[in-house]
């Protein structure tokens, strides 16, 4: 086996996560030597159990008395998946705790990575710094002048300030790549709650017998555009391999899906049959939101292997293998 990532060291922060997780499956089959760091406070070591003791795991607090710096001193890349996402909540005092975590977490990784001098790292920034009056399909446009979207806009303001440490940062021995996925399901993003996702969360209505009724926030005529997380690490060491500089790019798809018609899809998917309940008194989002990745196309020759419907069938049958969990109750941030 032969290619960029054979045979290199690449650490992974974050990388029991939703998304880091399904990166690090993409890592080791290049053959890439893996180190994943997470404290599991979001993340999940059992999602890397079918890689046994090919990959290393550190549980550990990325910004406690960890040595980073020793632990990235060597390495080819570090990709930083930490982080805690937005989800479904109403609590206003999420968006400075999501503005406070986010940038503590990046800013040790960050450093830490600047004074080993690695070759690589990813800096993992999000479509909510784009704002709420983005043209759609959005493409990487220049964020002055505007703010973030306001569903989500302490994790926004976060987002944008990451990037702007990071390109702040460029010039020196370490070559940084800056992505902004756009939304990612997959068949480890499950289960639902506080904070969840839009997917696991219309799963867990759909799937409790004590719920007569599938409640979806806002009109239901909101669309957004699901990029399959596997798709997404696929892009993600593309995009490293062939492009590095301030130049953030987008990672995601134009296929856009009301959330109307996704509750009634995943709904079919499970054999359910409940009445939609719309309720215009809680926040919608953004009207639309879909990902322009023509520039990720370029850069990289990258086209998606899952569409929709396949991405759908994967998480329905994954939930389903589970078994129903009364995830109303696990509360919490989700990732």
């Amino acid at each position: 086996m032969s290619g960029f990532w054979h045979d290199k060291k690449v650490i992974v922060p974050g990388g029991a996560g939703f998304l880091g997780s399904s990166v690090v499956d993409a890592l080791v089959t290049t053959g890439a030597r893996v180190t994943v760091i997470d404290d599991e406070s979001h993340g999940d070591f059992t999602r890397l159990a079918d890689h046994g003791d090919t990959i290393e795991r550190i549980r550990a607090d990325l910004t406690a008395s960890i040595d980073l710096t020793g632990i990235f001193h060597g390495s080819h890349a570090v990709l930083d998946f930490a982080g805690v996402a937005p989800g479904l909540m109403e609590d206003e005092s999420r968006h400075e705790i999501l503005y406070q975590k986010n940038l503590r977490l990046a800013g040790a990784i960050l450093q830490a990575a600047l004074r080993a001098e690695v070759p690589h790292l990813l800096v993992v920034s999000s479509s909510c710094v784009y704002p709420d009056d983005a043209p759609v399909p959005t493409p990487e446009m220049l964020l002055m002048g505007n703010l973030p979207e306001h569903a989500n806009r302490g994790y926004g303001r976060a987002k944008r300030e990451i990037e702007a440490r990071a390109v702040a940062a460029m010039g020196g021995p370490v070559r940084i790549t800056l992505a902004r996925p756009f939304n990612a399901c997959g068949p480890r993003d499950i289960h639902g709650g506080p904070g969840s996702h839009v997917i696991p969360s219309l799963l867990t209505k759909i799937l409790d017998p004590r719920v007569p009724e599938v409640v979806v926030w806002g009109s239901g005529s909101q669309t957004r555009a699901f990029i399959d997380a596997r798709d997404l690490a696929s892009a993600v060491l593309l995009l490293i391999e062939h492009h590095h500089g301030p130049q953030a790019v987008n990672i995601g798809t134009a296929e856009e899906i009301t959330l109307a018609e996704l509750a009634s899809h995943l709904m079919r998917a499970c054999g359910v049959d409940k009445p939609l309940v719309f309720d215009t008194s809680r926040p919608e989002g953004a009207a639309k939101k879909s990902c322009d990745a023509s520039l990720l196309r370029d850069l990289t020759g990258f086209t998606p292997r899952f569409g929709l419907e396949a991405s759908l069938r994967d998480i329905v049958q994954a939930r389903l293998e589970t078994g129903f969990r009364d995830d109303l109750a696990s509360g919490g941030l989700f990732k």
